[in-house]
């Protein structure tokens, strides 16, 4: 071999985390578009679940029956019943009992976290969203499971 060897390019480190391993589904229940798009866009483009949105309590336990999601991001107030009913509804289905509930709130206080706890929340995000704090919380709880 004549002449000098020319170096190997180093391969560069992606700019973002990559996606867990295998991809967990989350569902939101939230009425609130402006605070679920956002929401979902950056735990799919950014960490890589699959997420998916209810607007309504009803549509919600519809959504988990039939997608059976590792997670459920539900709020607190929604515009067909609470959270906590919705919450008590999930947890007297076979088919989603099993799913860890982590509650979000613009009114977070002490006796609605009370409430949630004896239910089984598995945590509580207040509003308005700190990404990373989601996320956290999201992978913390995934998991305990």
């Amino acid at each position: 071999m004549d002449g000098p060897m020319k170096p190997v390019p180093k391969k560069r480190k992606p700019s973002r985390q990559q996606p867990p391993q295998s991809t967990w589904k989350i569902l939101i229940i939230d009425d609130d578009v402006a605070t679920t798009v956002p929401l979902r866009d950056y735990l799919r483009s950014e960490k890589g679940f699959d997420v998916l949105i209810a607007g309504t309590g009803v549509e919600g336990i519809r959504a988990a029956v039939e997608h059976v999601p590792d997670l459920i991001l539900l709020d607190f107030r929604l515009i067909d019943m609470s959270g906590l009913e919705a919450h008590e509804i999930l947890r007297r289905n076979p088919v989603t009992q099993h799913i860890p509930v982590i509650y979000s709130s613009l009114f977070l206080t002490l006796k609605t976290i009370e409430q949630a706890a004896m239910k089984g929340a598995k945590g509580f995000i207040s509003k308005p969203f700190n990404p990373s704090d989601i996320y956290a919380k999201v992978t913390s709880a995934l998991a305990s499971t």
